[in-house]
């Protein structure tokens, strides 16, 4: 039973490991289009999911010093792919908030089609049944992702 689960878990690192080296392999591309770091290029993924988000925001959700977001928030407002946007809601109405812009969709738009052209090519003679399979067992990996993260505040 040991040996499984040390079988298992090798696998799984395995497995972390060839799809991080994919996406970066793959994502270098678009980032050299858009001139990019790998660490810009996550704040614009970020900035996806949550519409707007204050500089602490990212500063922690990336786990660097505030000086190295500001001065990738800096590069990408030079790029065109991000800009600072006043929040109306706030009662703080000096707290600005960074959000994409136009371009900055754009990139996502393109990241996410790169993405999308990847796991069709892996999934095509995988029948309908297999894929639900797959995608249930990493639902359940992800949901525990997500609470170890919680836990441990990241």
């Amino acid at each position: 039973m040991v040996k499984d689960i040390n079988n298992h878990i090798e696998f799984m690192k395995e497995f972390l490991n060839d799809i991080n080296t994919l996406l970066a392999r793959l994502s270098v591309k678009i980032r050299e289009e858009y001139q990019v770091s790998k660490e810009q290029a996550n704040v614009i993924r970020m900035l996806e999911h949550e519409k707007a988000m204050s500089l602490t925001e990212i500063t922690e959700r990336q786990g660097v010093n505030k000086a190295a977001v500001s001065r990738r928030i800096k590069k990408l407002i030079n790029a065109g792919l991000v800009q600072w946007d006043k929040s109306e809601e706030s009662m703080d109405q000096r707290m600005k908030y960074i959000k994409l812009t136009e371009l900055g969709k754009q990139f996502n738009i393109e990241s996410k089609q790169v993405m999308s052209d990847i796991v069709g090519n892996i999934s095509n003679d995988l029948s309908d049944e297999q894929i639900e399979q797959a995608r249930h067992v990493l639902e359940i990996i992800d949901q525990r992702l997500k609470q170890v993260n919680i836990e441990n505040n990241f």
